[in-house]
């Protein structure tokens, strides 16, 4: 285990139990799991032709743990992830999965202090998830820590202001595969086999009037210095708007300004920058339109540039709920302002409570990837479904099953198909 996840958790552990001991009036909760399960693949490493199948027996103990009290919220959850492939077509590996978050309250209604310590397996590729087709190709182990003191003002009854600082460090331990097609600036390098890591110190400030209860006028500036393995970016971004809520829990906002990336290797870059979407609520219906750009986490790369439009219209049921997710994006890379992938699609999903013990699910995502470098597209299909059952108390049985499969014209890679089928049971003391 890397000796920052080490130091993680332990002062993680470590801050809530003190905390938990000394304060008054405060709730903790502690809550030890552990799960069991079997899995079958009949296409451990995705390959076109050759394909190979295996068994993969998972042991997965955790805890969660909550602690609240007037001045300090945490939370804790910690899987440790131990993967036996039967067959003995992959090594026998270990991961772990880790989310600790904390909010401080130094001064009421003035200083804050957030922290978080993030730990996961995650895609090499920003542009596409692979981490539900499999447990380990084109995926790296990521560790993001973040450290967040803000303060808060409010110099008149309709005038919030929020200043702020973020340090955040990310670090990747290695590829788990092979990362099949990866483009650093505009060329077609093959593989890569780790991530880059990456230290951001961020200055925000965010102010918002109060034209009425209900209408609010917004402007919002962030500053980023980042320094990473492989260039150091420095990001200015300045947006003004309104947010406005027309009715009960229904609202629309929207900002629009520009954001200025400089490249310390001599690239300079000016581009339009905007937030805006819609939400409203009917009786049992709720519609959601979002549009943007932002610039997302890549582990090739310092940042990805994303424009983006995505929707969801979700039914609540009264035994589950019905939504379907349409979406359309375009990933840029920002230090050459070129274009890498045109992404769209829809994801239709269901959860439905057959009985009080038995719930079922069923999720079916279909995209398209336009990618121009390579002068062809790919298309894919995702079917997830799965269904869980209450053996006892906080003993639970669970069957899933996904399908996932690639086409291409010119990608030769992306032609594939794979079937992954689990069984696990949990329990949570």
């Amino acid at each position: 285990m890397p000796k920052l996840l080490r130091g993680a958790i332990f002062f993680s552990i470590f801050s809530v139990a003190t905390v938990a001991t000394v304060a008054q009036g405060a709730e903790f909760e502690l809550h030890p799991s552990l799960a069991v399960s079997e899995e079958f693949t009949d296409n451990v490493f995705e390959t076109t032709t050759n394909r190979i199948s295996d068994y993969i027996t998972r042991a997965l103990p955790g805890i969660a743990m909550s602690y609240k009290a007037p001045v300090l919220a945490a939370d804790l959850n910690y899987v440790f992830d131990y993967r036996h492939y039967a067959n003995g077509n992959h090594k026998d590996e270990i991961t772990h999965a880790l989310s600790a978050k904390g909010h401080l309250t130094a001064v009421e209604n003035f200083i804050y202090l957030d922290v978080s310590d993030e730990y996961q397996r995650v895609s090499l590729d920003a542009t596409r998830d692979v981490t539900s087709e499999s447990l380990f190709l084109n995926q790296s182990d990521r560790n993001i820590v973040t450290v967040a003191p803000y303060v808060t003002l409010r110099p008149t009854e309709r005038i919030k202001v929020k200043a702020g600082y973020q340090f955040t460090d990310t670090r990747y331990f290695g590829s788990t595969g092979i990362a099949a097609y990866q483009f650093i600036d505009t060329g077609f390098i093959g593989s890569s086999d780790n991530g880059i890591n990456k230290t951001d110190h961020v200055a925000t400030l965010d102010v918002a009037y109060e034209l009425s209860k209900k209408f609010s006028l917004t402007a919002d500036y962030t500053f980023t210095r980042e320094t990473s393995d492989i260039d150091n970016i420095s990001q200015h971004q300045a947006l003004g708007g309104f947010r406005y809520e027309y009715t009960d829990k229904s609202f629309v906002f929207a900002q629009a300004g520009n954001t200025w990336t400089s490249y310390d290797s001599g690239q300079r870059l000016s581009n339009v920058a905007w937030n805006a979407g819609i939400t409203h609520v009917f009786n049992t219906l709720t519609g959601t339109v979002i549009t943007g750009v932002k610039y997302d986490e890549d582990p090739l790369r310092n940042i990805m540039k994303e424009s983006f439009v995505s929707g969801t219209l979700e039914k609540r049921l009264n035994r589950g709920f019905v939504s379907f997710s349409p979406m359309y994006s375009e990933y840029v890379v920002t230090k050459t302002d070129s274009q890498l992938t045109k992404k769209y699609g829809a994801t239709v999903r269901g959860l439905y409570e057959v009985t009080q013990k038995l719930n079922g699910n069923l999720a079916v995502t279909a995209e398209k990837y336009e990618q121009p470098i390579l002068g062809s597209y790919t298309r894919r299909l995702e079917v997830n479904s799965g269904l869980s059952y209450l053996l006892a108390e906080q003993l639970t049985a669970s069957l899933s099953y996904i399908y996932v499969e690639y086409y291409s014209p010119g990608i030769v890679y992306d032609n594939r198909h794979v079937n992954r089928a689990m069984v696990e049971i949990k329990k949570i003391f």
